[in-house]
């Protein structure tokens, strides 16, 4: 899927984000809070946290409410997107910034202590995803840490299969088509296995990368600088 399509698709789910990602995804408010749970710094600290594929801003809001003196930057890839962040987290004022990019390409800045990205590096071919694990190692200041939620495979195809009918049974239970869903994930999406992503991680200079959360196809996973 090209950029352009990409975004067709984000723009679509404005209106409705946080309901159907909650339909789609199991445990996607849960899984955001334990994101923002792993945040290994006192939260009394003025950390600098980037949030990068931010949507409307859900992961933001809460890594601000959780540490009161952070200062997040909110990156995406749509500015239908960024408005309605924009919208949710302006009571914070000058604690948050936004920017309309797309990562693949754009400079989303440096000096941060926090990297997150809640559900969007799947979109990512193998090469990409290699790369920009390297770009955010370089964004990071040292002792930094990256933490990402993702759509997973198993490394037995079987397990993969398996995991993948539980899914859809889930999304099918909350009122969704699956086949749609489904097919929407095989055009669009580049899933990997927690071990490739550790091992990448680990080649773009990151160390003590884990697997912190598992669910079915989807994981949690961190590398410190």
């Amino acid at each position: 899927m090209d950029e352009h399509q990409v975004q067709e698709h984000f723009r679509k789910q404005v209106g409705d984000y946080v309901g159907l990602m909650s339909r789609l995804i199991p445990e996607y408010e849960k899984g955001q809070r334990f994101l923002c749970e792993l945040i290994p710094f006192d939260k009394k600290q003025a950390i600098n946290v980037l949030d990068l594929g931010s949507g409307p801003g859900g992961l933001s809001e809460l890594v601000l409410e959780m540490y009161p003196k952070a200062k997040v930057h909110a990156f995406d890839l749509t500015e239908e997107m960024l408005l309605v962040c924009q919208e949710r987290l302006n009571k914070y004022e000058s604690r948050v910034t936004f920017q309309q990019g797309d990562y693949k390409k754009d400079s989303f800045g440096s000096g941060y202590d926090v990297i997150l990205a809640g559900l969007t590096l799947h979109h990512l071919t193998d090469e990409e995803r290699k790369s920009i694990f390297q770009v955010i190692h370089d964004a990071l200041k040292d002792e930094g840490i990256f933490i990402a939620q993702e759509i997973i495979v198993d490394e037995d195809p079987y397990v993969t299969e398996w995991h993948y009918s539980l899914w859809r049974n889930f999304m099918k239970s909350n009122g969704e088509d699956d086949e749609f869903w489904y097919q929407k994930h095989n055009e669009k999406d580049h899933p990997v296995s927690v071990e490739n992503q550790l091992e990448w991680l680990k080649n773009a200079g990151f160390s003590h990368t884990a697997c912190h959360w598992r669910y079915w196809n989807f994981a949690i996973i961190s590398g410190r600088k």
